[in-house]
């Protein structure tokens, strides 16, 4: 408990310190007035785009369970994409584990390796995420000062083999250290329970889950339909770039800023980082980055670029608490007609 709650209390200061970042030098009346004329008919579209997003995420995990199950409820896998997304909200990585659980019980599957295979999900979708993070600075970027005013200095030092071999070597000494650290622990653990009767049974469910967390892991070599995999992927990410790319027409960015479809593909890469920092639901890390990458390499203004971060994040966080109880209802409903228990 004690653990949850600093993880959700430094999550949150993370948050609020790129918010201050954000915000820093920008007058907030100023993001109201402008955030007031927006065009909201793009609303729906957006809400349908960011839909379609989770359900091909659903559709493509279903690829790594189904040789456990072939009928999967496909309500069932949506909604517990949903709700791993709303538990993000409250503290970062929440989904990842409330995800299978919801599944797990639903379906009659291993908590354990479905959580195996979203971390093998969340490998994939980093490797992805790197791939075009390198397409993006290299064919379309292709500036070191603009990625150095947008990501930090010691960042691309550290990203382009310019930063001091000391750098290098503290880094390589917190690697081992904490991998050092966390044998040590499992080590320790594993004579305690060959002293203790009790400790004894924790550690073989211990070991038990993790088992079950290592064939999760392992999922991908039992992939049949790898061309599926793939194309849920780009249809993933197409969804998020679009999901950039129409409010740049709710703010009229793509006539007064000349913004197009690829420079939604620039800033969805860059945003994504900012996701991808433990703050939830990405509070602050996306407007940050978001209003960086936009005023750095768009020259959009810091008031233009905070009111579309500041929007963009509002309605996603809305619609996905909005959407994932109507889908929960949904399951139950099936469930209770279908003479299942209900979760």
């Amino acid at each position: 408990m004690y653990k949850k709650v600093i993880k959700i209390g430094l999550a949150l200061s993370l948050g609020v310190l790129f918010l201050w970042l954000a915000f820093r030098n920008v007058q907030l009346q100023e993001v109201w007035e402008y955030s007031k004329n927006i065009q909201f008919g793009w609303l729906l579209p957006f809400a349908i785009t960011a839909l379609f997003s989770h359900i091909f995420r659903a559709e493509r995990w279903r690829l790594f369970i189904e040789q456990d199950k072939e009928e999967l409820d496909r309500i069932t896998l949506i909604s517990g994409v949903l709700v791993g997304y709303m538990m993000n909200l409250v503290g970062p990585r929440f989904g990842e584990v409330s995800r299978p659980v919801y599944v797990g019980k639903k379906e009659g599957l291993s908590s354990s390796k479905l959580m195996g295979t979203i971390v093998l999900e969340r490998v994939i979708d980093i490797a992805v995420m790197a791939f075009l993070m390198v397409v993006v600075s290299v064919y379309v970027i292709a500036d070191m000062n603009l990625l150095r005013q947008i990501f930090g200095n010691e960042t691309i030092n550290f990203l382009t083999n310019e930063s001091s071999l000391l750098t290098y070597l503290w880094v390589a000494f917190l690697l081992a250290a904490v991998f050092g650290i966390g044998f040590l622990l499992i080590r320790f653990v594993v004579y305690l329970g060959s002293r203790f009767e009790v400790l004894r049974r924790w550690i073989f469910k211990a070991k038990r889950a993790f088992i079950m967390f290592r064939n999760g892991l392992l999922a991908a070599r039992d992939v049949e339909r790898w061309w599926l995999f793939i194309l849920y992927t780009v249809l993933i990410w197409f969804c998020y770039t679009l999901m950039t790319y129409i409010p740049f027409w709710m703010f009229d960015m793509q006539e007064v800023y000349n913004l197009d479809l690829l420079d939604a593909l620039v800033i969805t890469v860059i945003s994504a980082i900012g996701i991808a920092i433990p703050s939830p639901g990405g509070l602050g890390t996306y407007h940050y980055f978001v209003k960086q990458s936009l005023l750095v390499l768009f020259a959009v203004p810091a008031v233009t670029g905070i009111a579309y971060a500041t929007v963009t994040h509002g309605v996603m966080v809305l619609f996905v608490s909005s959407i994932t109880p109507v889908f929960l209802f949904i399951d139950k409903l099936r469930s209770t007609r279908a003479g299942e228990s209900v979760i």
